[in-house]
């Protein structure tokens, strides 16, 4: 295999004389009705460098596809060959055979594959031992974080955008569930004991509902059935501002005030949930609003 190397950074880039790349992201494909149209956009804006992201919705059934389509009506007319598809979820070493095949059955042998996910020196070389059909592996948070476990795993993806004045929500799917997004704008409500001043649980709300005061159930987001109703309880929004039409509006605290705050705040955690063997879980629950959206844009892609 050619070595390659390169960063999506651009200070890194400028700084480091590091040769800078980079393909698509998942925002852009959600910001467009479709991902076709998304696919299209990009074709037309970067032809000579076309490297589509295929995993937004469904990675065989929709992704690749609308990827061939894209090659097929915009770059093979033009005369130009597609750089690469990229894979960023789910089974890699399973889903890139299949990927080779149908690209290959298209007329886009040259098209190569690359993979990304959370990759390190581990996952790489069992892809290799189970022959993926990898031509490039993108190396991100196992390469410049530290472990063993100072990896936050958190997605940074497109919740809504504003079209003619109205909020259109916007998800994105893997096969991998902890990353499939909540949609549209949210707040997180936390919920204290008023006997003892323990937090009780975090809810995920839509931004414009209403925060409970009388008896409110929760639920687990994945096992359903799982509830519980909560009563005399208190509530605090746990989001601040920070920009508004950009312009900072947060005066940021004192190192000693964080600290003390961070101090302060432990103390309502209880400590069944603090302790470092088999701690209990801590809940962080979706309202019955945002989790009924989220169903319901699932059921409908």
């Amino acid at each position: 295999m050619e070595e390659l190397y390169g960063t999506s950074c651009s200070l890194t880039a400028k700084e480091f004389n590091v040769p800078v790349s980079g393909t698509m992201a998942h925002s852009w494909i959600q910001s467009f009705d479709n991902e076709y149209e998304a696919f299209k956009a990009y074709a037309e804006l970067y032809p000579n460098s076309c490297t589509f992201l295929i995993d937004t919705y469904n990675i065989l059934k929709s992704g690749l596809p609308n990827a061939i389509k894209v090659f097929d009506e915009i770059l093979k007319p033009k005369g130009i060959r597609p750089v690469a598809v990229r894979i960023d979820s789910g089974d890699l070493a399973y889903l890139s055979k299949k990927v080779r095949k149908v690209l290959d059955n298209a007329g886009y042998e040259d098209c190569k594959i690359c993979v990304t996910n959370s990759l390190d020196e581990y996952l790489i070389t069992s892809l290799l031992e189970q022959q993926a059909e990898v031509d490039s592996f993108g190396v991100g948070e196992n390469l410049i974080t530290a472990k063993s476990d100072t990896v936050f795993g958190g997605v940074y993806k497109l919740a809504a955008i504003e079209r003619n004045g109205k909020i259109i929500p916007k998800i994105k799917i893997s096969e991998n569930s902890e990353k499939i997004t909540n949609p549209s704008f949210k707040k997180t409500v936390r919920f204290y004991s008023k006997d003892t001043n323990y937090a009780l649980a975090d809810v995920i709300m839509l931004k414009d509902e209403n925060v409970p005061k009388g008896n409110y159930e929760i639920f687990d987001p994945k096992d359903t059935w799982k509830r519980k109703i909560l009563t005399n309880y208190y509530t605090k929004e746990l989001q601040e501002k920070i920009f508004e039409n950009g312009k900072l509006i947060y005066k940021s605290p004192e190192l000693k005030e964080i600290a003390e705050y961070s101090k302060q705040d432990l103390k309502t955690i209880w400590e069944e949930v603090k302790r470092l063997n088999n701690p209990q879980k801590y809940y962080v629950d979706l309202s019955l609003e945002l989790y009924n959206l989220k169903t319901e844009m699932l059921n409908k892609i």
